[in-house]
């Protein structure tokens, strides 16, 4: 009954999520990572062509990613907060139902290591003396390894299983480090030696905690409720997700360019929109991941062209997704009540947004003179980068600015 149960829910999730999808999945997002992941795949080509077996530090590296890719992915309980009352009649039939949701919850983490495992797997057979045939046994070890992982939280579930967590976590790292040692420096199939023993080990505590213990709801239901949280914020960078609140911080020390803004009348929106900024995670955040990205792609490629086109779109990215942030006080009264021009609205989303589009061009430009030897090349990227943020704020923001107005009428 429970495991019908939880195929229903897991149903219901799953269309409410894909709601969001087509938001996610937009044309803007697609275009990004097409263009991220190739200039990704023609730098790492071109990089694993200079590498020998003498690169000792390939396989360091791999070791490394392999080992934290083990820490992603949680299990899917589905909870809610009535669950602790409506369901605790059918406690003892729990059982079944966390054991679906453990079904359910291996096979993400599953396509995971297999992608980072292909990525890594180049590295691997460029620095040492494996072969491409050795994926699979490595991946098959990681899969052990992160059920262990899950069979884990799943144990914390439950009352009075604190000291077992903890000594089995110890446990999985000692193991994972061993396992994923031998996959990569003596063979490929004897670190699985060690997993299978380990999850056999967490499968048998496990079926004696889930046996013996009872569930604790309070914590089952605060680990989906963080789980959801990160995945709703993913999702609130594309479109509003009901409900999320993004965090504000004082943030003292930004306080002095929020004193440059002069206290008066025609600056009104502008320091509330500064403050927006400065203060909330979302559009600032926002920005700094957009930023990084951005920077992290143009200083690994020396592509003049692929260049030109990362810094441009990642421009255009960051001044489209600031563009909601002229919404952000129509839910206060008050601001209709101000004697203040609606104009004086736009002219303050177009500052900020010119301000934040100068600094990341001047971020972008200095990355693109550093990283490309044809300098000529380099400053005509610049120009553009400077053009696109004038046409972007003069011309495009305050037509997108005014269809956000009219839809609010």
């Amino acid at each position: 009954m429970m495991t019908l149960f939880y195929k229903n829910r897991l149903a219901k999730h799953q269309k409410h999520m894909m709601r969001y999808m087509k938001y996610v999945l937009n044309d803007h997002f697609l275009l990004v990572m097409i263009i991220a992941l190739g200039g990704f795949g023609l730098y790492y080509s071109d990089f694993i062509k200079t590498l020998d077996q003498d690169f000792s530090l390939g396989r360091v590296v791999v070791f490394i990613l392999l080992l934290g890719i083990l820490f992603v992915g949680k299990i899917a309980t589905l909870l809610k907060e009535p669950d602790m009352i409506f369901l605790l009649p059918k406690e003892r039939q729990m059982t079944s139902y966390m054991k679906k949701a453990f079904q359910h919850s291996v096979w993400l983490p599953f396509i995971l290591i297999v992608l980072v495992s292909g990525i890594t797997m180049p590295l691997l057979v460029a620095t040492s003396s494996l072969e491409f045939n050795d994926f699979y046994p490595i991946v098959l070890n990681l899969w052990l390894l992160k059920l262990v992982h899950l069979l884990i939280q799943l144990q914390s579930f439950y009352l009075d299983t604190k000291k077992t967590i903890q000594s089995q976590t110890v446990l999985f790292i000692v193991a994972s480090l061993l396992s994923i040692g031998l996959n990569l420096y003596f063979n490929p199939w004897s670190g699985m030696i060690v997993s299978f023993l380990c999850l056999g080990f967490s499968f048998m505590m496990t079926k004696k905690s889930l046996a013996s213990h009872p569930l604790d709801w309070e914590k089952a239901i605060n680990f989906e409720r963080k789980r959801m949280k990160k995945i709703y914020s993913f999702i609130n960078l594309f479109t509003d997700v009901p409900g999320l609140s993004s965090d504000i911080k004082r943030r003292v020390y930004m306080d002095p360019w929020l004193n440059r803004i002069k206290k008066e009348q025609g600056q009104t929106f502008t320091y509330l929109y500064a403050r927006v900024f400065l203060r909330g995670t979302e559009y600032s955040g926002l920005v700094i991941r957009l930023t990084v990205i951005g920077s992290f792609l143009l200083f690994f490629s020396n592509q003049l062209i692929l260049n030109g086109i990362i810094s441009a779109l990642f421009i255009y990215l960051i001044g489209f997704q600031l563009l909601p942030i002229y919404n952000e006080f129509d839910y206060m009264l008050m601001t209709f009540l101000y004697p203040v021009e609606k104009e004086q609205k736009v002219k303050a989303v177009e500052k900020l947004i010119k301000i934040i589009l100068s600094v990341v061009i001047t971020i972008f430009s200095v990355l693109l003179l550093v990283r490309l030897q044809d300098k000529v090349g380099a400053l005509t990227i610049v120009g553009i980068l400077i053009a696109e943020g004038i046409v972007f704020t003069k011309l495009y923001a305050p037509k997108r600015l005014k269809k956000l107005e009219k839809s609010l009428i």
